[in-house]
């Protein structure tokens, strides 16, 4: 692998990794009432559902995991913040890989239009029209159980890392990101997924 494809990769990991920390910062501030600061709502707000109360619990969880291990408040939030944006884009990458290897059928490479997810809701309909690419999200999540069972430590969707879900644009930016021209050839190099990593 040359230095401009490595240089490619580090440019696109880079800036994934910067929209998915933006986008859980705006989460959690927005929706969760954890504050950057490291300041958190004593509960959720009115305005979560019972899922959202349920995502919240278990990244209160997880700051106050990360406080008791010795990390000043802020810290705690901004570690849960870069650990989850780690876990989504390794996630994606992982899937790209596969997916080029031809070991899973095409899933993120050309987003909501890919042949898996047209059969998987040839099997179930009513996903399709869901808002917000919530068929898309299920069918992307049932990927993951299924992978987690070979490679639990980065498809384990019980990993704290993973409560948040990218929203509708900032999805949209990453698939945009992953699958640039530029980096059409690097998804079936062993060594792409060292680069990211890195």
């Amino acid at each position: 692998m040359d230095k401009e494809v490595r240089n490619a990769i580090e440019r696109a990991t880079q800036r994934a990794r910067r929209l998915l920390e933006e986008e859980f910062e705006k989460q959690l501030v927005g929706d969760f009432d954890v504050l950057l600061d490291g300041m958190v709502a004593p509960r959720g707000g009115d305005h979560l559902t019972p899922r959202q109360h349920a995502v919240r619990e278990r990244i209160v969880a997880s700051v106050a995991h990360r406080r008791a291990a010795g990390e000043k408040p802020a810290e705690a939030v901004a570690s849960y913040v870069r650990d989850a944006a780690f876990t989504t884009l390794n996630r994606f990458v992982a899937l790209r890989m596969l997916e080029a290897r031809g070991l899973l059928k095409e899933c993120v490479s050309r987003g909501e239009q890919s042949s898996g997810y047209g059969e998987f809701h040839g099997l179930a309909p009513g996903l399709k029209g869901l808002p917000d690419g919530a068929g898309y999200r299920l069918y992307l999540e049932s990927l993951f159980d299924e992978l987690s069972t070979e490679v639990k430590v980065l498809f384990d969707r019980r990993d704290p890392a993973s409560a948040l879900w990218p929203r509708t644009g900032a999805f949209d930016d990453l698939l945009a990101v992953l699958n640039a021209p530029e980096l059409s050839a690097v998804w079936g190099e062993d060594e792409t997924i060292g680069w990211v990593y890195q």
